[in-house]
């Protein structure tokens, strides 16, 4: 079909949906990309995009790269624009779709000027003479041998027209990473796939199991439809738990890509609970292990490969040196596991998860476990005979999976577990190597692999609609750079898509691109073949190779049709091709502060090698003892308060990290915005931080703020959950949320169950702030000087230790940070702060007495003992200028403390030094200190103008509640969601009759000899965000928090987690009203009238529906 007849069919009304359109083109530098098409269409003045059909012999293939809503998009966005599909009765999406989008669809693309598919495009449908753009999965820039006719149509010796190749697979952000493909797709496709095999597999060894119900992706009419019936099955495991002879049921996910992630996504619909390699020999081994759930372990890199020389594992030392490594997988891990879902890369050179040699291995260890283990395999990598070497071939959803028998491995024919390179290979193609009926042997079962290579066609509408959207920037700047205004696109962003199709861009003109050129023997080689030939068998070997290059591309090694590269333990080390780009300049990062959290922080930001670190402070000790362990990393001694002392430093770095004061962090924002550098903090956004938004985004910075523990991983964690939540078709009902920092149980026997790791002041401070919060359909608020008095008495988040909660500051602006529903839908919404019980009752004592009071100045003339006496005196009297006897006329602490309140803090102040010795005092009480004598008096609080009770105070707590050598410190954050079908508000009639889901997401962790809880899940979030920043991965400009975008929360969640410090997350359903406890119902039962938890409110009222909150 013409152009001009495409223009006549638009023009004339022959689509639906079509209205005149037009454009205004900027002039800005172009790419060679653009201006090739342009000179393509120049004659023409209109661009034709043709959506192609896919090859019909890939049965199952029906994904489409663009979907009728984003072609509609393109079109009005693009005056100029005509789309062309070509009919295909299995794509998701029907022909008429696509016309009422606007498109013409029709069987003829020979005038398209870009041609879009997913998978190759067969030899026969690729004109020879055409300058058309093609863009797919052409599976040819590794050297697939079996692609090299395909890639010759590309590439030849003749001076005439060519067209031009952009493979999705090369689309790349600035940091490396992939950002057009179907890998979570495959993981969550790959996942159902895999159970249903593992099921049938269990029947056949006389064992069935809940998971014959296994939804199969290509039967679900959608995603959300499989992951209902998964989350059914899952009720009936939590309800039943798993067959007895299958023991616990242990599932491990090998990767850390998007695979892997996919995977991941469709287990949380099950009771899992996430363990840890370390555990499993003794959790497959208990017989009262619990069946109801099932036991997910993530194995890393650091778990299962070990140094031949026996030194510790390093990531760098690994990719560098990657023959000193073997794998212990098949020991430590592969035993123990009901199913294997492998979403892990490989590259030769590199140790294998597993060879053929180490299979015999884990079977034979796994016959002495019992439950029919290590029989079960999804490889969703799909990469034939590589990480794992008995992956002989890969399968069809037809036929989705294979039998492999150890029998059929001879001592000759197993790798080392290094190199393959001369390997004996098993014939893929002999079918007595994939079946149980031949070789078979009394003590080890076969072992089933699923080894689907299009795992994501099964889910065709999902899998489209994701990679279209994906797909249409860039294909928006092929079509219209440097046009601006009609794709509003930002200068900066439009750039960045056009160079990146062009590193995308295998062959231009007849010609293979710089880093592609290394390929050009294997067609300079094909071309000679088929010179030689007869034309008479050139036009059969074309023939052939169109079927060849259609069918077998389905068993390209590595990932190919997964539409992402295997990312995991090799792919760093692969060899550099002839060509490639040159390594990269070194990232550097400012790390301004060296106190409490910083280690942690230097220790990972040390671990990466493509990264420069320079610590800035004005403590030589701390800055020497930071990097003592760290060769690589600078430091440079210099006055914080005094930007001039570290500005240079700000100057030279990429990324900036601010661990000072949060009262120094606008300064630094301020300087990063002026010289155009990303910031990255663990504090609230102040307001002064907050103004420098628009100057931030003018600046294409980011400041990015609260990537601590609370605020940092709360958010994140917070978010993620949510929107698992919102996935599943629920509307939230109730929000709570808390955390806290604490001594660990057993060093909590001191006043205040509390100790100090940093500088009490900003503890006691908090003790004096308001809170404003709903629950159960009221808002409340608390003013600052009743904080104390209203705590809640009981949080039951752990069955190890009792806590109690206070209300922390404003949880109402959290509705739009979360994006909650509004009351009265919304009922509940409410952040604290936890401590341990006695907590707020006793701090409330030391409050009346004056002790946190921050505006008074006091002296102590004769030391400790004037501090209670004199702070009564500030606070009650106004008066510091009496003499002689001031502190007599002056309260009593028993004038100001209840009587039920005097014991406790008479034994307090007493073991603090603050009282002397008496009959009413239990000396008992408490451990004795650690510190027992008393610090220095603070400075000037003898003479001048003194110390406020506050400060001094402070000093005392930091002296006398120090954690000692040893003991640890403890973390808890815990998130309670209560969500629901139904988005209104149930009535109190309703209760009773309807259902709820209850989830948490909670983390308990505890210091170590190395560094404490605190430090860890501060310091870590702080750096794994820098990375993320300086690695170009976090997209988003100006001041924000890492509720963001998911470049933050997400790598936030998966690094901790990969460190061992990831939220566990639970769900359990419940009927309203039937007494079920949750966090949310012990609040709003005893919010008032118990003792210490008494609620003191400044205001309340029933919110109503449409009443805003201000």
């Amino acid at each position: 079909m013409k152009v001009s007849e495409l223009a006549a069919i638009r023009g004339s009304g022959g689509s639906q949906g079509l209205h005149k359109r037009t454009r205004v083109v900027h002039t800005l530098p172009t790419t060679t990309t653009t201006t090739m098409l342009r000179r393509n269409v120049s004659k023409s003045k209109r661009i034709v995009l043709g959506i192609r059909r896919e090859d019909p012999k890939r049965v199952w293939e029906r994904r489409a790269p663009l979907t009728p809503s984003d072609v509609a998009g393109l079109l009005r966005s693009n005056a100029d624009v005509d789309v062309v599909v070509a009919p295909c009765e299995r794509r998701v999406f029907r022909g008429d779709e696509y016309a009422k989008a606007g498109a013409v669809v029709s069987a003829d693309l020979g005038g398209a000027d870009i041609v879009l598919g997913i998978k190759e495009v067969p030899l026969d449908e690729l004109p020879a003479h055409s300058r058309a753009t093609h863009l797919m999965f052409s599976h040819t820039h590794k050297g697939q041998a079996y692609n090299t006719p395909l890639l010759a149509r590309f590439v030849g010796p003749r001076a005439a027209p060519h067209p031009h190749l952009i493979d999705y697979e090369l689309l790349q952000n600035a940091a490396g990473e992939r950002t057009v493909g179907f890998g979570w797709h495959a993981g969550v496709a790959g996942a159902l796939e895999a159970l249903s095999a593992m099921a049938h597999y269990h029947l056949e060894m006389g064992v069935a199991s809940p998971f014959l119900c296994t939804p199969r992706p290509h039967s679900q009419p959608s995603l959300a439809h499989a992951r209902k019936q998964l989350r059914a099955l899952g009720e009936l495991v939590a309800a039943h738990g798993t067959p007895a002879p299958l023991g616990p049921f242990v599932i491990g996910v090998t990767g850390s890509g998007n695979v892997a992630r996919g995977c991941l996504a469709m287990l949380d619909e099950l009771p899992i609970q996430h363990i840890p390699v370390s555990a499993l020999d003794a959790l497959v081994r208990n017989p009262g292990t619990d069946r109801r759930k099932i036991y997910v372990v993530r194995p890393q890199p650091s778990d299962y490969f070990v140094r031949t020389d026996g030194g510790a594992y390093s990531r760098e030392h690994y990719y560098a040196n990657p023959q000193a490594y073997q794998s212990v997988f098949h020991d430590k891990v592969a035993p123990y596991l009901t199913l294997l879902l492998h979403g892990a890369g490989w590259a030769p050179g590199f140790p294998r998860l597993m060879t053929n040699a180490q299979l015999v291995q884990a079977l034979e260890k796994a016959q002495t476990l019992g439950g029919l283990r290590g029989l079960n395999v999804g490889d969703i990598s799909c990469d034939i005979e590589g990480g794992l070497e008995f992956l002989t071939r890969s399968t069809t959803l037809s036929s989705p999976f294979y039998k492999f028998h150890p029998s059929l491995i001879s001592p000759s024919s197993s790798s080392t577990p290094n190199n393959n390179n001369n390997d004996k290979k098993i014939n893929p193609n002999d079918p007595t190597a994939h079946t149980t009926k031949l070789h078979t042997t009394p003590t080890l079962p076969p072992v089933q692999l699923m080894s689907v290579d299009i795992l994501p066609t099964a889910l065709p509408l999902e899998a489209s609609e994701h990679f279209s959207a994906r797909l249409v920037p860039y294909l928006q700047a092929l079509l219209d750079y440097p046009s601006l205004r009609t794709t509003g696109l930002g200068k900066e962003e439009s750039r960045a898509l056009a160079e990146a199709l062009e590193r995308a861009t295998i062959a231009r003109g007849g010609k293979l691109l710089e880093n592609h050129k290394w390929l050009q023997p294997a067609v300079d080689a094909f071309h000679n073949s088929r010179a030689k030939a007869s034309p008479i068998l050139a036009s059969a070997s074309a023939s052939a190779t169109s079927t060849s290059a259609s069918i077998d591309s389905d068993k390209a090694k590595g990932e190919t049709a997964k539409g992402e590269t295997a990312k995991g333990e090799a792919t760093k080390g692969q060899d550099v091709k002839k060509g490639s780009e040159a390594p990269r300049a070194k990232k550097r990062i400012l790390m301004l502060g060296s106190g409490m959290v910083a280690k942690p922080a230097v220790d990972m930001i040390a671990g990466h090698a493509d990264v420069e670190l320079v610590i800035a402070s004005n403590s030589l000790p701390e800055l020497q003892s930071l990097v003592k362990d760290h060769t690589t990393v600078k430091y440079r001694v210099a006055d914080v308060s005094d930007p001039a002392s570290y500005v240079h430093l700000l100057e030279e770095s990429d990324v900036v990290i601010s661990l000072l004061p949060v009262s120094f962090h606008p300064t630094v924002g301020e300087l990063c915005v002026k010289h155009k550098k990303h910031l990255v903090t663990a504090s609230y956004i102040s307001p002064a931080m907050a103004a420098l938004d628009a100057s931030a985004k003018s600046a294409d910075v980011l400041l990015l703020n609260e990537i601590g523990l609370d605020p940092g991983i709360d958010h994140c964690s917070a978010i993620q959950l949510l929107a698992s939540i919102r996935s599943q078709g629920l509307h939230v009902k109730s929000f709570t949320s808390f955390c806290g920092g604490l001594p660990a149980p057993e060093a909590s026997d001191v006043p205040l169950r509390y100790k100090f790791s940093w500088r009490p002041q900003g503890v006691l401070s908090a003790a004096g702030n308001g809170a404003r919060f709903l629950l159960n359909g009221e808002l409340k608020t608390i003013p600052g000087h009743s904080l104390l008095a209203s705590s809640f008495p009981s949080i039951p988040l752990t069955p190890s230790f009792a806590l109690e909660g206070l209300p922390n500051r404003d949880s109402l602006t959290y509705q739009s940070t979360y994006t909650l529903p509004p009351p009265p839908a919304l009922r509940t919404l409410l952040r604290g702060t936890l401590r341990y019980p006695g907590f707020a009752s006793l701090m409330g004592s030391f409050q009346a007495l004056g002790l946190l009071d921050s505006a008074s100045h006091i002296t102590l003339q004769q030391g400790w003992l004037d501090l209670v006496p004199a702070a009564l005196n500030a606070k009650y009297t106004a008066d510091l200028k009496k003499s002689g006897s001031k502190y007599e006329v002056g309260p009593r602490i028993h004038d100001v403390l209840p009587r039920t309140a005097l014991p406790d803090a008479l034994d307090a102040l007493h073991w603090l030094g603050l009282v002397p010795s008496s009959p009413l005092i239990n000396t008992a009480r408490w451990a004795p200190s650690a510190n027992a004598g008393m610090p220095g008096l603070p400075k000037g609080s003898k003479e001048g103008s003194g110390t406020t009770p506050l400060d001094a105070f402070a000093a005392l707590l930091a002296h006398k509640l120090a954690y000692a050598p040893g003991e640890r410190d403890m973390v808890v954050l815990s998130h309670e969601i209560v969500a629901s079908s139904s988005p209104s508000h149930i009535s109190e009639e309703g209760k009773g009759n309807e259902k709820e889901s209850i989830f948490t997401s909670s983390l308990i962790a505890y210091g170590d000899a190395h560094s404490s809880a605190m430090s860890r899940t501060v310091g870590l979030p702080v750096a794994i965000a820098a990375l993320r920043v300086a690695s170009g991965s976090v997209p988003v400009r100006g001041v924000a928090g890492p509720v963001a975008h998911e470049s933050v929360w997400g790598a936030v969640l998966e690094g901790m987690e990969r460190v061992g410090l990831g939220m566990v997350e639970g769900r359990r359903d419940v009927m309203v009203g039937r007494g079920e406890q949750t966090v949310e119902g012990v609040l709003s039962a005893g919010g008032e009238g118990e003792g210490s938890g008494r609620m003191e409110f400044g205001g309340r009222e029933r919110v109503q529906e449409g009443v805003a909150w201000k």
